[in-house]
């Protein structure tokens, strides 16, 4: 496993975000299965515009990048290298989504399905 600190190191990006970026690209995904239960496969968005901002720009991006789901303190497993395959913002997914996550109904912006390669 590796510390956010190991990964910013290595991939750049800043400690908190779920999607960290540099220089207008998002370099990995960062994901907590309380937040994202079906990480690394299905992607729960927030709102916010920074936050819709760079789901949006991972959305449009080709390349498969790191990801990791965060599996203790400090600790964060290497799961694969991802992509976004389907973006969906239909209201009624999100708050069924929303709701299996425990989270509330208007949380989310959109859901990113991702895929391994």
């Amino acid at each position: 496993s590796y510390t956010r600190g190991e990964i910013r190191q290595a991939l750049g990006g800043d400690l908190s975000s779920s999607l960290p970026h540099r220089d207008g690209r998002v370099v990995c995904g960062c994901f907590r299965p309380d937040l994202n239960p079906d990480a690394p496969d299905v992607i729960l968005s927030a709102r916010g515009p920074r936050i819709e901002r760079w789901a949006r720009v991972f959305a449009t991006q080709r390349e498969f990048i790191p990801c990791f789901v965060k599996a203790d303190t400090n600790a964060w497993e290497y799961v694969g290298r991802f992509c976004v395959r389907r973006v969906i913002s239909d209201l009624v997914e999100l708050r069924a989504r929303a709701r299996a996550a425990s989270r509330p109904p208007k949380d989310l912006s959109m859901v990113l399905y991702l895929r391994g390669r």
